[in-house]
């Protein structure tokens, strides 16, 4: 099956960027191409390098961003500052769904983060078909955060394929990566653990994750 996915988590500044790009080169690897999406990027001068730039980059792949302001907010938020309209889901979940082959969507924020008034920017992977894929930075009050995106997901009518644990941040103890995975697979698959400071590459951890995604939801 070409992988299709919506990469979201449970906070910003989770390692969605780093997970999506690993993701991608893992499937440029096994299917010889892919495309980056950044649905929207906030928080960056126009000329600035995205995470679409950053993670397509890392894969060798494409990158397309479909929305980019500069205030550093949610999409509705930053398009007000901007003076622009809202975006809405439909017309940017048909961007996504023109593009062919696989996709690796990347969210920003969680999965409840406004476009507008009405819709999150979950109701555009919703639209375009993409499956979900929750990347869980792994601190205190995270189980918390990765039950609620999970069922948030699950309301927004989205499937999720799996979890992602990040541990970001360097003086992470092992056992509790351990209890965070304990408790998760409970709810959901945990399909790879992305360690900021490892010695494989990203590929690698990649691969691991698409080969955990098929073996969970065929």
């Amino acid at each position: 099956m070409t992988p299709r996915l919506y990469v979201t988590g449970t906070d910003t500044d989770v390692g969605k960027t780093t997970v999506t790009g690993a993701l991608a080169g893992a499937i440029v690897a096994r299917h010889g191409r892919a495309t980056v999406v950044k649905i929207v990027q906030t928080g960056i001068s126009p000329a600035g390098l995205g995470d679409a730039d950053i993670a397509a980059a890392a894969a060798a792949c494409e990158a397309l961003e479909l929305a980019r302001f500069a205030k550093a907010a949610d999409p509705w938020t930053a398009a007000l500052a901007a003076g622009a309209p809202p975006l809405r889901a439909e017309p940017l979940a048909q961007r996504i769904a023109d593009i062919a082959g696989p996709i690796v969507a990347e969210g920003l924020g969680g999965a409840a983060v406004p476009l507008n008034e009405s819709e999150t920017i979950t109701d555009v992977a919703r639209r375009a078909g993409l499956d979900s894929l929750v990347v869980v930075g792994v601190r205190l009050g995270c189980i918390n955060h990765a039950i609620l995106t999970l069922e948030f997901l699950r309301r927004s009518g989205i499937r999720t394929r799996g979890v992602v644990l990040s541990v970001r941040w360097p003086d992470t103890a092992n056992s509790y990566v351990e209890e965070v995975e304990h408790v998760i697979r409970n709810f959901s698959p945990v399909l790879g653990v992305m360690r900021f400071q490892q010695i494989a590459p990203a590929t690698e951890v990649g691969l691991d994750i698409l080969r955990g995604m098929e073996a969970a939801c065929p």
